[in-house]
């Protein structure tokens, strides 16, 4: 559930295949493309956001998630970064209340809430703030995981990254 872990278990896989230089060249190679993205965005403002895996019932990205470290770096500040579980379960009350400046959620996702009138109490709604990610670039802690903190970079902050 952390970037950490998936550093580790390269390693480990390396280990195990006797191949540890090509799993450290990955683990540089996905350190290196997130920590060119936590560079662009640190001097940007960061828009609160929530991040939704599900809608009913309403999940979403809590601290306890590499994905919460994605919208860190990506420069976004995750309205459920207090929830220590990486996906914990909410009421659509309680998020109104932590009021998001944007709504992350997949594709098929978005459709779906936009279509549901309850939805409308969300702010970042409202105003048409939801932002589709690619779930498959976004959604799994894998060597991928520096595209998926671009992919969120862009969405968050267009033309940041250059």
């Amino acid at each position: 559930n952390r970037i950490a872990d998936f550093r580790r278990a390269t390693r480990d896989i390396g280990a195990l295949l006797a191949d540890s230089a090509r799993a450290a060249t990955v683990v540089d190679t996905v350190d290196a493309t997130l920590d060119r993205v936590r560079a662009a965005t640190a001097g940007l403002p960061r828009p609160s956001v929530v991040m939704i895996s599900w809608q009913s019932p309403l999940i979403v990205i809590g601290g306890g998630s590499f994905l919460d470290e994605l919208i860190t770096i990506a420069g976004g500040r995750n309205v459920y970064a207090d929830e220590s579980a990486p996906s914990p379960t909410v009421s659509l009350e309680d998020l109104v209340k932590r009021d998001p400046d944007f709504v992350l959620r997949g594709p098929t996702g978005s459709r779906d809430l936009l279509r549901d009138p309850r939805w409308r109490a969300v702010r970042a709604v409202r105003e048409g703030h939801l932002l589709a990610y690619d779930t498959n670039v976004v959604g799994r802690p894998s060597v991928v995981l520096g595209q998926a903190a671009v992919s969120l970079a862009q969405l968050l902050h267009p033309g940041a990254l250059k």
